[in-house]
């Protein structure tokens, strides 16, 4: 199967491929130089950019449906967002223009699935993203994929992540089993209210999963790390206080100090 799928351009690949490949699931996916790939369902996804006509080219070498890959692609590099509203809006911080000028078009990544995303995203809790990739390769180990009822199965004593860590992935996974959490849903509330009543789910995680799960295009992590220090804001206070010249296009800010220096 080979399907190209239009964008909207710009389209900065190579600085969502950089972003994306710092966070992968070690063993289901990974990127090269120029492209993304991916197992799913017993088949290998290859996703390239083809600048010259505006498209992803999506590449499967087993039996999937083409448009169910289609989606799945569209929503990781979200690739119909008209990101020129939410440029001309931040570059006129003087702090993120200049990130602008050198990458237009950047926009924040989505997910190939929720679920794996919210895992890693919990794993990510308080440790670098490089550690948080070396964890989620030891789940992977454990689990041989991060689905609910694999995780559920696992034994993940020892693993390297502190016990409420731990038990926050449990109580992820029961709640995706039992249908109490619908990460699938379009209601972005709805998904946030029933993550926000899990313990170990807190104001950062959901901040973060409200940009690449939710598409909340005003969603910010105000205390995220890499936020602060790219900004140069003291505080979580002060980095609020910066962004309200930002809105409605948080969440695009925020991917312009994560991925642009």
């Amino acid at each position: 199967m080979i399907v190209e799928l239009a964008v909207v351009e710009p389209f900065p690949w190579a600085a969502l491929l950089s972003y994306l490949g710092a966070r992968i699931i070690p063993g289901v996916e990974c990127v090269d130089g120029n492209g993304y790939e991916r197992r799913h369902n017993g088949a290998v996804i290859r996703v390239t950019y083809r600048a010259a006509g505006g498209c992803l080219r999506i590449r499967a070498n087993g039996k999937v449906g083409e448009d169910e890959i289609a989606a799945r692609v569209a929503r990781l590099f979200d690739a119909g967002q008209d990101t020129r509203a939410a440029d001309d809006c931040l570059r006129k911080c003087a702090i993120l223009a200049p990130r602008i000028e050198r990458v237009p078009g950047l926009r924040p990544l989505g997910c190939w699935c929720a679920f794996e995303l919210c895992v890693r995203t919990v794993v990510g809790q308080q440790v670098s993203v490089a550690a948080a990739g070396t964890l989620v390769g030891r789940l992977i180990e454990r689990c041989g994929e991060l689905s609910p009822a694999a995780l559920r199965a696992a034994d993940l004593d020892a693993i390297g992540m502190p016990g409420r860590r731990v038990a926050t992935l449990r109580h992820l996974a029961d709640a995706a089993l039992s249908g109490e959490l619908a990460l699938d849903s379009a209601n972005w509330d709805e998904i946030d209210t029933r993550l926000s009543r899990l313990p170990g789910i807190g104001t950062w995680t959901r901040a973060y999963l409200a940009i690449r799960l939710g598409r909340q295009p005003d969603a910010f992590p105000e205390t995220d790390l890499g936020l602060l220090r790219a900004a140069g804001a003291t505080s979580p206070a002060a980095l609020r206080a910066l962004s309200q010249g930002w809105r409605p296009h948080r969440a695009n800010a925020a991917a312009y100090l994560w991925c642009v220096s």
